[in-house]
């Protein structure tokens, strides 16, 4: 059950994973779930994340920093075998049947325009790596900030991802390619030929650390 009543000004985060139906479909949901127990546990929010409808989730956090902190932990938890789309929409949210937990208000609106509006834009030409989308605040240069960072994600492969994941979480080399099972000058030359740290930085500074 729901705790909040009614809450304004608040980030609410819908994500919907990408390319859901097929043979793996039980293997990426339960990805999904210890991801989701993880972001849950780490990053601080009015509602934590669950499960909706199907392959989406949602989640309400007091600010689009925590949202999209939320966001790329749930991303780089499960990539790049699942992908997520996600849309942030700030607003209100209030909840209208407290027995099923079930929410409305502008912040959900504006969150499910947002999902509408990245696979719209990914769409196009030149935009296929963006999936997140933010509505309901007007700060173009984040967007732009959370664009770069979408379209250098889209191009991660295999355990590039989890060097991102430990240099976002303060690991030192060592550390990272002992978890990568790697050598310490192979992760080096990954964080390196990657750009890795430019992305690390640009994720730090959208989630305020």
């Amino acid at each position: 059950m729901v705790k909040i009543k009614h809450r304004s000004n608040v980030a609410a985060a819908l994500f919907d994973v990408v390319g859901s139906r097929g043979a793996s479909r039980a293997r990426r949901h339960a990805a999904l779930v210890a991801a989701v127990r993880q972001t849950n546990e780490r990053v601080e929010a009015i509602d934590a994340v669950r499960f909706t409808v199907g392959d989406e989730l949602q989640g309400i956090y007091p600010t689009v920093a925590e949202a999209l902190r939320a966001a790329y932990h749930l991303r780089l938890a499960v990539a790049p075998e699942v992908d997520l789309r996600v849309g942030i929409g700030i607003g209100e949210v209030e909840v209208i049947d407290p027995e099923r937990g079930i929410q409305d208000g502008s912040g959900w609106w504006r969150a499910r325009e947002a999902v509408d509006t990245v696979k719209e834009r990914a769409s196009q030409a030149g935009y296929r790596g963006l999936r997140t989308a933010i509505v309901g605040h007007d700060d173009p240069v984040l967007d732009a900030t959370v664009g770069l960072i979408d379209a250098h994600l889209s191009r991660l492969r295999g355990g590039t991802v989890g060097t991102v994941r430990g240099l976002l979480e303060g690991q030192s080399n060592a550390e990272i390619a002992e978890r990568q099972q790697i050598s310490e000058s192979a992760n080096s030359q990954r964080v390196a030929n990657n750009d890795l740290r430019p992305l690390a930085d640009a994720i730090r500074a959208v989630t305020g650390g």
